[in-house]
């Protein structure tokens, strides 16, 4: 273990995880006395991580020191305690959190991510109690940070004659009005990217380009525009995208965050004006990503004030600014198109609508998610429905974004009517048992005289016909349809 790549953050935790260990007088860290270590260190991100995802700091300590107390009895205590091997584990799968985050050191909360990691050797136990997930930490620290910007060594590379040594980060301030893709890639929160390998191979070639190095994808509604970008943010964490877009960020520029609150004229052209300042002193580390780019022309514009437009041109005419945007034909033919000059330092990659063939195989690629959201299982009928139907019968919508809308919406439908079916029958069963008895009371007597008997049948009858409709008309094609396949 290099200590080098640690801050003093982080060596103050393995330090306290040794004196946690004694404390137990167990011979060895393991990974739960050193997650006690990292829940006690005050100062780090830590805490406001575990508030983010709402797990209380005192409650997952208790937990902990629950199970540890439980295993003092069954180990003895060595002199010199040593680190176990699943430690070493952890500590080294830290440092690769590190890199993902693009950070310069080992923090807390790199060690916190990797103690989570799947791999590491966790107590199941504990993992059950407290119920957090690498995926969970992952999307607290995408909330939590604005950006890490780019280190000393990044901008050194850039020429801005900072001290390499230097290893202070930034954090830009117009920088909270943007989306952290590549967090969020690395979080696991995006659908695999299936059939365009071709439009991100597109996409990767213009960034890499000296000049006019702004892709803008154009294709119709639905198409996969954004998934294209979600698909090189999740390239750029895979580290299969070239050395020169290594590392980078991608950053969805929020647009509606930069226009509210801008109460004053030309507030929202500062705040503009200063993201894309920020940008160009990363040296490239930044990819703005903007959807609907076609609202660049005119947001911000109202009394007579500039558009966002004429405030990236020089950057863009000069190859400073990386930038990816994504609207549809007919918007960039009406909004872009017409402004000459913009139009000249976009490069514009077309977005075709995948066939049937294609979006049943970006369906497929998908539907693992589904099924694990739904806890349902689909059919390779159903897959293959999914698009040949929405083809056929909702064509004036785009493959393959409808056939995920039915596939969705169709787990949707199955779930709930599988949830009332397993509240129903244990009490129709219940209902059944009761009509039996009731129609035992019945017999051998008068309707005309003995009414209050029959009308109490008459009544749970009706109910029980009310469910049972529900039911057949749930589940009665598959009825149907077992009675066809049994004869």
């Amino acid at each position: 273990m290099d200590i080098a790549n640690y801050s003093s953050d982080s060596r103050l935790v393995i330090k306290s995880a040794r004196e946690v260990t004694t404390s137990f007088r167990h011979p060895e860290i393991e990974v739960e006395h050193l997650l006690i270590a990292v829940i006690r260190h005050e100062g780090s991100e830590v805490e406001t991580i575990l508030n983010l995802v709402g797990k209380s700091p005192a409650y997952i300590e208790h937990i902990v020191e629950t199970y540890l107390k439980d295993q003092s009895s069954r180990s003895a205590p060595r002199e010199n305690v040593t680190i176990s091997p699943a430690v070493e584990d952890v500590l080294t799968q830290a440092i690769e959190e590190k890199n993902k985050l693009y950070d310069a050191l080992v923090e807390p909360e790199h060690i916190l991510i990797a103690i989570f990691d799947p791999k590491s050797k966790l107590a199941p136990y504990i993992t059950d109690k407290i119920g957090l997930t690498k995926e969970n930490i992952y999307r607290a620290i995408a909330e939590s940070k604005s950006v890490e910007e780019i280190t000393s060594t990044a901008a050194k590379k850039a020429g801005a004659g900072i001290d390499i040594d230097e290893k202070k980060a930034v954090v830009a301030g117009t920088l909270r009005y943007c989306v952290d893709l590549t967090n969020q890639a690395a979080a696991g929160e995006f659908d695999p990217c299936i059939g365009r390998d071709s439009e991100i191979q597109q996409v990767i070639q213009i960034l890499l380009r000296r000049r006019k190095n702004s892709p803008v994808l154009t294709g119709g509604a639905g198409v996969g525009k954004t998934a294209i970008v979600e698909g090189f943010a999740q390239a750029v964490i895979n580290e299969k995208v070239p050395k020169a877009l290594s590392g980078v960020k991608v950053m969805e520029v929020d647009m509606g965050g930069l226009v509210a609150g801008a109460k004053y004229k030309g507030e929202f052209e500062e705040r503009f004006k200063s993201l894309i300042s920020e940008v160009i002193k990363s040296g490239g580390k930044i990819v703005l990503f903007i959807d609907e780019i076609h609202t660049i022309t005119s947001a911000g514009s109202t009394g007579g004030g500039m558009d966002a437009a004429n405030l990236i041109k020089p950057a863009l005419a000069r190859g400073q600014l990386r930038l990816i945007g994504a609207t549809t034909e007919e918007e960039y033919t009406k909004y872009l198109e017409k402004d000459k000059a913009l139009d000249r330092r976009f490069e514009r990659v077309k977005v075709e609508e995948p066939s049937v063939e294609d979006s049943i195989r970006i369906v497929r690629g998908v539907v693992p998610k589904y099924e694990e959201h739904h806890n349902v299982t689909y059919t390779m009928d159903a897959i293959v429905g999914s698009a040949k139907y929405a083809k056929r019968y909702l064509s004036e919508r785009n493959l393959p974004d409808i056939a995920l809308d039915i596939v969705d919406e169709a787990a949707s439908q199955f779930s709930v009517k599988r949830e009332f079916s397993n509240s129903a029958f244990p009490e129709m069963e219940k209902q059944i048992t009761e009509l039996e008895k009731m129609i035992a009371d019945c017999k051998g007597k008068d309707p005309d005289k003995d009414n209050e008997v029959f009308d109490k049948l008459y009544d749970a009858y009706d109910e029980f016909s009310r469910k049972m409709n529900m039911l057949q008309e749930y589940w009665g094609y598959r009825l149907e349809t077992g009675k066809k396949a049994g004869e």
